[in-house]
């Protein structure tokens, strides 16, 4: 591989309209954006950009596929996606049931201002992930929409590393501001009957983007 390959050659026009491409995407409600919503609200800012952040490595996967020929990579990875969807929309809806069967009894004595405990948001990274790979409105802007304006078979090295760091800016930007209001809203949540009530709201999100997934 020479110094050329590794230069960016996409004109500021492409790289424009790709990147108003993907603000759309990400600002158009879908699975995706319920899931970090309600996670943000039910376990905090931080679990919110660790979903973000499993959304934007699903994306960066579909990028990946599309460079390489989508299309051929789909007819043998069909039935895994197929799968993956399910799993990721059951997965959904039982963390949303179990959100909503959860009482509210414990936010009764915390104070406005009591930092959450500290926790692994492994899961809420899974759960992006998972929720990027079952969502075939993402699937449908990498491999159709995104060859009509960009030649993926001239791209070099600096442009895929380009693109990539624009999908993850705009996706970061866009749903970090959504997982800090919603994280915001949880937190001014204090009372027990508040308190269930955002953990039926946050519930009803995950189930509604698991069926989400799970009708598309």
């Amino acid at each position: 591989m020479s110094a050329v390959d590794l230069l960016p050659t996409l004109s500021p026009e492409t790289l424009l309209a790709f990147m108003v491409a993907m603000l759309v995407l990400a600002l158009t409600p879908g699975p995706g954006f319920l899931a970090v919503v309600a996670r943000a609200m039910s376990r905090g800012f931080g679990a919110g950009l660790a979903a973000t952040a499993g959304l934007v490595l699903g994306d960066l996967l579909f990028l990946a596929l599309a460079i390489l020929g989508l299309s051929a990579l789909a007819a043998v990875l069909g039935d895994f996606f197929l799968v993956v969807k399910w799993l990721g929309a059951a997965y959904l809806v039982w963390l949303g049931i179990a959100l909503w069967r959860s009482g509210g009894a414990a936010a009764q004595s915390t104070p406005p201002d009591t930092p959450r405990p500290k926790t692994s948001h492994r899961g809420s990274l899974a759960l992006g992930f998972l929720v990027t790979l079952g969502n075939p409105k993402v699937i449908l802007f990498y491999g159709a929409f995104l060859p009509t304006f960009v030649d993926l078979g001239s791209l070099t090295l600096g442009d895929v590393l380009l693109l990539g760091t624009v999908v993850a800016a705009v996706l970061f930007a866009v749903l970090g501001v959504y997982a800090f209001l919603a994280a915001r809203a949880g937190r001014a949540m204090t009372s027990s009957r508040a308190q269930r009530w955002l953990n039926r709201v946050t519930g009803g999100l995950l189930v509604g983007a698991g069926v989400a997934v799970a009708t598309r």
